[in-house]
């Protein structure tokens, strides 16, 4: 399998923007599962592919190509508890490898390395698909030969197709192509589909005049979670919610936090 190392990226004039458009066109997830491919192959000529929805952080698989059935598996029972790479991209949202992230020493000595050189591959990105400022799936492709750093381009190559990808998905969501899918649901009532305590607050009358982010943030602040707790369950970054509460503090005139959430649950 050729590594990423020793790929020269096709320029635009090849069809990296028809790529690009066709991901962002898809309005099925076979067919952006297919067009994703695609890019990947033009990016860094990968073929081997996975695309997954988060629940509750679980990466749940709805498209993959070129990956082992076996490892497909091995992945989604227990490594992904894991997975630097997933962490990262939920916590930043950001595209990722792993000797980018953890160095050529630390890649090496990493579990997911482990995992990937059983099933014939030594390295993997991935990055982030939004809807709105949520992250709700992440795109992952593997490469075999050097267990080294994805260059440039080829990073930049999937930060635009996760991008592509996320408008996709938006369009799917809000035509009600993914109606039967949890993802459609947590759009909607992201409580409801999280079963979280904090949903008793629903009627609160000051949660209710807020905006649907601010509440779901709001919610969960008043179930007592921390800000990477927040980020995790609602798929966004620590900072995100740490701007959301910041707003919230001031919109209600509390000094911080503990006060933010007194006040919250004073309110009828």
């Amino acid at each position: 399998m050729t590594s990423a190392a020793d790929v020269t990226p096709i320029p635009p004039k090849h069809g990296i923007g028809d790529a690009i458009l066709s991901i962002a066109a898809s309005r099925s997830l076979q067919a952006l599962g297919d067009a994703c491919e695609r890019g990947l192959h033009r990016f860094i000529a990968s073929g081997a592919i996975g695309l997954y929805f988060l629940d509750d952080h679980k990466p749940c698989l709805f498209y993959s190509k070129q990956a082992p059935r076996g490892f497909i598996e091995e992945y989604g029972d227990t490594s992904y508890r894991n997975d630097p790479i997933l962490e990262h991209v939920v916590d930043t949202g950001r595209p990722i490898d792993g000797a980018e992230l953890l160095g050529a020493s630390g890649w090496l000595a990493c579990g997911n390395f482990k995992l990937l050189k059983r099933w014939g591959f030594t390295n993997c990105m991935a990055g982030p698909l939004h809807v709105e400022d949520r992250i709700v799936g992440v795109v992952y492709t593997a490469t075999g030969g050097m267990a080294e750093t994805y260059p440039q381009e080829a990073r930049n190559g999937m930060e635009l197709l996760c991008r592509a990808g996320s408008l996709a998905l938006t369009h799917m969501i809000e035509t009600g192509r993914l109606s039967n899918l949890p993802i459609a649901s947590t759009g909607k009532n992201t409580f409801q589909a999280l079963g979280r305590p904090g949903r008793q607050l629903c009627e609160n009358e000051m949660i209710r005049q807020l905006p649907l982010r601010s509440r779901e943030v709001a919610l969960l602040l008043c179930d007592g979670l921390s800000n990477k707790e927040i980020a995790r369950s609602l798929g966004i970054s620590p900072y995100t919610v740490k701007d959301h509460i910041d707003r919230l503090c001031k919109r209600h005139e509390a000094h911080n936090r503990t006060e933010l959430v007194q006040r919250i649950l004073r309110a009828h």
